[in-house]
């Protein structure tokens, strides 16, 4: 499965290759009962583990702590210290929770404060608040960076711990401390959970016979809706149409060139270049229902994962001008990998290009048109600016 952030593919779903975010299925003395391999090499020339001095660990604990081993708890923190190793923020391991959880989200329900992290920076980085959700009604913003969640620092957490800790039942609280670009003074704020029901595309028809389409994350409803919703904009023949991907963390790869599709004729909408070079593409094969409708895309920092690809690849076949603020840079390919138990391994596989091989990830895809300004209940200049060109 590949996918988010958060939320954290493969060709077909489950993949989760954007947003949010496992070996072998095998039992911990399985996993780890190598024994004493010392840097052997392989048929394909990589030296195995070093398993002695873990060995050597292990029998200390077992021989002299006050108390006892609980085997599947140590499983999981060996795998876990070994997806940490890699230095990557965006690969995990999912204990079988933590895979719950991640599949409740793609869904478009579950129970939380709605917001889509990742790990920056060695920071618990936001990357966008959910629309109409817990967070963005708080005031939660992308790119803030979640300092203490309650009273527990979240200098030396994992991804996973910390939204373990924001995550809990519905109507509990949970108070996160924020530090925001451009402020000097932490902030505090106090969110109470919800139960999280997404749906994923939303369209009005705005003045002047333009219509608006947002699309809050890629999800199992995405392609269907946008589907149903473009063929009924199609029959009023629009003055323009303007998507908007603000906050979106991404979701499905497999989302998104059914939703390019709609837009150009089948093309080429992503590259994913793997370790070994090899580059494999990924094309649309829809009949578009809006060719040539005038588009305008607005994008903003909390635009990630599969929210750029869509950008991306829209904006280098001229297809839209973007609008907004340079997007996440999200732009690495995470495939999850069943386990045994429920449990999962998310493992960043590749990095996405645009179709004219532009790097997305840690550069992000910058606006056509920058507009500064978050959206408020009273003002949305990004969006009024989308407006003002679609109406010339």
């Amino acid at each position: 499965m590949r996918s988010f952030n958060d939320l954290p593919k493969l060709s077909v779903k489950p993949r989760f290759k954007f947003i949010r975010h496992i070996l072998l299925g095998v039992s911990f003395l399985l996993v780890l009962g190598a024994g004493y391999v010392l840097g052997q090499s392989t048929a394909n020339g990589r030296e195995k583990l070093n398993l002695s001095q873990f060995w050597q660990a292990y029998d200390i604990i077992d021989r002299r702590f006050v108390g006892s081993i609980d085997s599947t708890k140590a499983t999981e923190g060996a795998i876990s210290g070994l997806v940490e190793s890699l230095g990557d923020p965006f690969s995990s391991f999912l204990a079988a929770q933590a895979k719950k959880d991640l599949d409740s989200e793609l869904s478009g329900q579950f129970e939380g404060i709605g917001a889509e992290l990742t790990l920056k920076n060695n920071l618990i980085t936001v990357i966008a608040p959910l629309s109409s959700s817990p967070a963005a009604s708080a005031g939660l913003k992308a790119k803030d960076v979640i300092i203490k969640i309650d009273d527990s620092s979240t200098e030396s957490m994992t991804l996973d711990e910390a939204v373990s800790k924001i995550r809990g039942p519905k109507n509990t609280t949970v108070k996160l401390t924020v530090a925001r670009e451009r402020q000097d003074a932490l902030i505090e704020l106090t969110i109470t959970r919800a139960n999280i029901l997404v749906k994923s595309v939303k369209t009005k028809t705005l003045s002047d016979n333009i219509v608006y389409i947002e699309i809050t994350q890629f999800g199992d409803d995405t392609v269907d809706l946008f589907k149903s919703a473009v063929a009924e904009i199609a029959k009023q023949n629009p003055r323009a149409i303007i998507l908007d991907l603000r906050n979106n963390p991404g979701g499905y790869l497999d989302d998104v060139a059914p939703v390019v599709g709609q837009f150009i004729a089948p093309s080429v909408v992503v590259k994913e270049r793997y370790k070994d070079g090899r580059i494999d593409e990924i094309r649309s094969g829809e009949v578009p229902s809006l060719p040539s409708t005038p588009l305008y895309v607005l994008i903003n920092g909390g635009s990630a994962s599969a929210a750029e690809i869509v950008a991306g690849a829209l904006q280098d076949y001229g297809r839209a001008k973007l609008i907004g603020q340079k997007s996440f840079g999200k732009g690495s390919v995470q495939e999850i990998m069943p386990m045994k138990n429920g449990a999962a391994l998310r493992l960043t596989i590749a990095e996405w290009l645009t179709p004219k091989d532009r790097q997305i990830n840690k550069k992000g895809i910058e606006p056509d048109i920058v507009v500064e300004g978050d959206k408020t209940a009273d003002s949305d200049p990004v969006l009024a600016k989308a407006v003002e060109l679609a109406g010339k």
